[in-house]
């Protein structure tokens, strides 16, 4: 290195850390100077004009090239701009003044916002959500729509009336277009509406609260309030699907320590229907509570839609952080959120409807019933920054960016063999808005969805009294995974047939190859129906990450009284749910999760390439069955995949930034679906459009 530059950088240095220490207010003068005569740097110019006018050069002014930083001398008092005037090497001058500025911070008019301790809680330090760095980016969830599928929404609050989507809305109790609650004398129905008022209540409007996607738009499917049957129940599940981009659940069986209910075949088929075509095939996506039934020893895993794939399950946390004594827990869990705890303890601050002498605001919404939606409100900031988002992008961001807290010594967190933690009380840990975002922002589309399933396993064995436990094994080599290409592990399923004469005395457990272990059936004092289980599906999150070939443990132990007769194990069969994802690149994508958390990507114009959605027709995936339909697929996309699976088709978009600036990729690209059955082959064309240009700002 030069030594006259190094003597130069010292002088530069010395020069700024005195315009720190003797420039006042009034006292300095920023210059920009331009070279009359050759053979002067602007360094020696800076100094020459300095001393010419009476000031002391304090050095280039940042990154500005030929700015300069020109200080008075305590006991100068000459005319300084008059000086400047004069000088022939000086463009442009101005005396220095205090600027006035203040830190960017959200104000809120809306008088309960104070109480929302779940968005911004001042006593106690990261018992919320995490979101004000978010809003103050303008991220709100603007131009993402969250339906609530319940008993309704009072769209006429001053609260809903302006994000209300009458677009996403429906009653299928009425069979009308409006959501409105009807009051009666057997029950209130409000709970719809203090969901709503959690996602997207309007923010500085003087009344009630701030929702937590209060740019977003709320819809209601108003379905709760009556009798439910399974075509209802799949209606609303895929009802304005291409409108709505995220279905709030706050509900499901009853949550009383002895049922085992879930979707039936219509809704099961619904959920599906609504991940491979909802969003222009990006996916809808479906947040659940996990229940209320925690008191009764209830398990998460015997709620159906809490243990589907296709749906993200919600736990709640008190303002402590510590599970309620309501809260359900499972091996099925993705993540956990805040809602009420004790009496002692403060509930969710939400609006309300003015039915029935309510005042349009309560601050008393609880349960799982009030994780739900913040979880939902959450998804709707992560699509307004990546809205090509799939349904297992969400799930996959989640498990990435949730965070794992000490409130609970008897939280029992494992660690699995890709380095997540997990919790059956907590999920993945608390849900994190700035994290979620953040991550969103940089995430690559996951790869397609891919699955592997065992044949039906025969046992036909009792099942022993503990301490004894009955095991059975099944082995998944590399060539079983092979035509799937599945290389690491999102859902794992096990499906039971069991005999025996008081249910709740069963407690089963799967161990995947790294050994983590899941509780996917706990033991219920209260259960004791005598039919056991039939065809029941289990399932766990707990292996997520982890290489899928390897040795899976089925154990399962009767904690029967002596008086009853022993279970039986029937039969059972595997199912694993992941992609082509190598163990390396998800050590990688957490990688680069975390280093985007510190808001770089949020604060300047950065964005992935998002993929065009894609049109659906409803024939191309129901009534599909293994049994009468057979699938073929070609497809024409870039970076673009499709994996049929038995009754269904999953269709899938990777990043495509390989097309940037080459004109000559931008192709017509197409998906055609080609089916046989008896009636003979059928060729359906999904899409056929021009992929638009994008490119990083």
């Amino acid at each position: 290195v030069d030594p006259s530059l190094l003597i130069l950088l010292k002088l530069q240095m010395r020069w700024r850390g005195q315009a720190l220490s003797s420039c006042g207010p009034g006292q300095s003068w920023a210059v920009r100077l331009h070279a009359v005569k050759a053979g002067r740097s602007l360094e020696q110019l800076a100094q020459s004009v300095a001393e010419e006018v009476g000031l002391e050069n304090h050095g280039q002014i940042g990154q500005l090239e030929a700015h300069y930083l020109l200080c008075q001398r305590l006991e100068n008092t000459a005319d300084v701009d008059s000086a400047l005037d004069r000088n022939p090497h000086v463009l442009w001058h101005s005396r220095e003044h205090i600027l006035r500025r203040t830190k960017r911070s959200l104000t809120f008019n809306d008088p309960k916002y104070p109480s929302q301790w779940h968005l911004h809680n001042d006593v106690k330090q990261g018992m919320d959500v995490n979101v004000t760095g978010v809003w103050e980016r303008n991220i709100t969830g603007v131009g993402i729509t969250v339906v609530v599928v319940d008993d309704g929404i009072q769209h006429t609050l001053a609260d809903i009336q302006p994000n209300y989507s009458p677009e996403g809305s429906y009653d299928l109790n009425s069979n009308d277009p409006d959501p409105m609650p009807h009051p009666d004398g057997h029950s209130d129905n409000h709970h719809g509406t203090r969901c709503a008022g959690e996602i997207a209540a309007v923010s500085n409007n003087s009344f009630c609260a701030v929702g937590l996607a209060y740019g977003a738009k709320v819809a209601g499917i108003r379905v709760l309030d009556g009798p439910l049957t399974d075509s209802m129940e799949a209606v609303a599940f895929n009802k304005h699907y291409q409108v709505n981009d995220v279905y709030s659940c706050s509900w499901g069986p009853d949550d009383d320590g002895r049922t085992v209910d879930g979707p039936h075949p219509l809704g099961k088929a619904a959920l599906q229907h609504g991940v491979i075509a909802g969003r222009r095939g990006f996916g809808s996506i479906f947040v659940v509570a996990s229940g209320n039934g925690g008191q009764y020893e209830d398990n998460c895993n015997y709620d159906g839609y809490a243990n589907s794939i296709y749906t993200v399950t919600i736990g709640a946390v008190d303002e402590n952080g510590k599970k309620p004594f309501y809260a359900e827990e499972c091996a099925s869990m993705l993540a956990v959120t805040f809602s009420s705890g004790s009496r002692q303890l403060r509930s969710i601050v939400t609006s309300d409807w003015s039915l029935q002498s309510g005042t349009g605001c309560t601050d008393g919404h609880t349960g799982t019933s009030a994780a739900a939606p913040l979880a939902a409100g959450m998804v709707a900031l992560m699509l307004q920054v990546r809205p090509c988002l799939s349904w297992r992008d969400v799930q996959h961001i989640i498990t990435y960016t949730a965070t794992q807290h000490d409130a609970d010594a008897r939280a029992d967190w494992g660690i699995n063999g890709a380095g997540f933690h997990h919790s059956h009380k907590y999920g993945f840990g608390l849900l994190n808005a700035w994290r979620l975002v953040n991550a969103a922002k940089v995430w690559e589309s996951m790869p397609f969805l891919v699955s592997y399933q065992s044949p039906v396993l025969k046992a036909n064995e009792d099942i022993p009294e503990y301490p004894k436990t009955l095991t059975h094994t099944w082995n998944v080599s590399l060539s079983d995974l092979r035509q799937s290409g599945m290389q690491t592990l999102e859902h794992v399923s096990v499906t039971v047939t069991i005999v025996h004469p008081r249910r709740g005395n069963v407690e089963i457990r799967l161990v995947c190859p790294s050994g983590m272990s899941s509780l996917i059936g706990a033991r219920r004092s209260l259960d004791v129906d005598t039919t056991g289980f039939t065809d029941w599906t289990f399932s766990t999150v707990r292996c997520w990450g982890e290489r899928a070939e390897g040795q899976y443990t089925l154990q399962i132990t009767d904690y029967k009284e002596s008086t009853l007769s022993s279970g039986v194990l029937k039969h059972w069969k595997l199912t694993l749910y992941g992609s082509s994802l190598s163990h390396q690149q998800v050590k990688e994508r957490r990688r680069v999760v975390e280093d985007a958390m510190g808001g770089q990507y949020l604060d300047r114009r950065f964005a992935l390439p998002c993929p065009p959605g894609i049109d659906v027709p409803p024939e191309i995936v129901s009534p599909f069955t293994s049994s009468s339909l057979k699938v073929d697929a070609t497809i024409q996309l870039v970076h673009g995949s499709i994996q049929t699976n038995a009754s269904s088709v999953f269709l899938s978009f990777r990043r495509v930034d390989s097309v940037i600036g080459s004109p000559e990729a931008l192709e017509t690209h197409s998906v055609r679906l080609i089916s046989f059955s008896s009636a003979g082959e059928r060729e359906t064309e999904v899409s056929h459009r021009r992929l638009k240009p994008v490119a990083f700002i």
